[in-house]
């Protein structure tokens, strides 16, 4: 089986797929990270970083819920108190509310971060080709989990796509390679076509959004 053939095998299986675990990066200027299982119904569940702090992510459908770190909170009270004092008393009070807690959004507003975008299928892989005219085998096998695989790539630039396959041969897609705009994302994949099992937070360990709007300090708060 030729190059080609073989990296439309493997698009044909990523486009099937119900569901899959993505494991990986985005390459901006700001360090996002995610490890997340989604499936084409709505529901995702897993971890995303940005410059190395993690959160719990969890959306079921239309809703979402976040449950941030300790270390991201910290994060966000020293932006406050360099560079918004003024709102460092808001900044503590939604600390103090949120520490241990899951924050319930409407899932949409989640899914503007860039790497729980990934969550909404329809909308992150719309780009990555069903078929390619042409493909070749590009830098050196990788080894993960102690199978060896090849990177197959087809165009360039802004357009270029890749998939990782087995070296000993099978399509089954490994990882994929692509662009969400200008910014690269590189993904392992496993656990095709599993159940997403998700529940929402019990309600004693729900805040909503509004109760704790200073986290977010590109708000306006109340008396502002």
């Amino acid at each position: 089986m030729s190059d080609t053939q073989r990296m439309n095998e493997s698009l044909k299986s990523f486009k099937g797929y119900e569901s899959f675990r993505m494991k990986g990066e985005f390459r901006s200027e700001i360090s996002v990270g995610v490890d997340l299982r989604a499936d084409r119904q709505g529901n995702c569940v897993g971890t995303y970083k940005q410059n190395q702090v993690p959160d719990e992510i969890i959306i079921i459908r239309d809703r979402g819920w976040v449950r941030h770190g300790d270390k991201n909170l910290e994060e966000t009270r020293k932006f406050a108190k360099i560079y918004m004092p003024d709102k460092l008393a808001a900044v503590d009070e939604a600390i103090k509310k949120s520490r241990g807690k899951y924050v319930e959004y409407p899932a949409r507003d989640l899914l503007e971060a860039p790497g729980v975008f990934l969550c909404a299928f329809h909308l992150a892989f719309m780009k990555v080709p069903a078929k390619v005219s042409s493909a070749k085998e590009m830098g050196n096998p990788r080894t993960r989990g102690g199978e060896r695989t090849i990177q197959l790539t087809h165009g360039s630039g802004a357009g270029e796509v890749s998939v990782h396959v087995p070296e000993k041969g099978g399509n089954t897609p490994r990882g994929i390679e692509f662009n969400l705009g200008d910014v690269p994302v590189l993904l392992e994949l496993d656990e095709y076509d599993r159940p997403v099992t998700v529940k929402p937070p019990a309600p004693a360990d729900v805040v909503q959004e509004k109760e704790v709007r200073a986290l977010d300090l590109a708000s306006d708060l109340p008396g502002d």
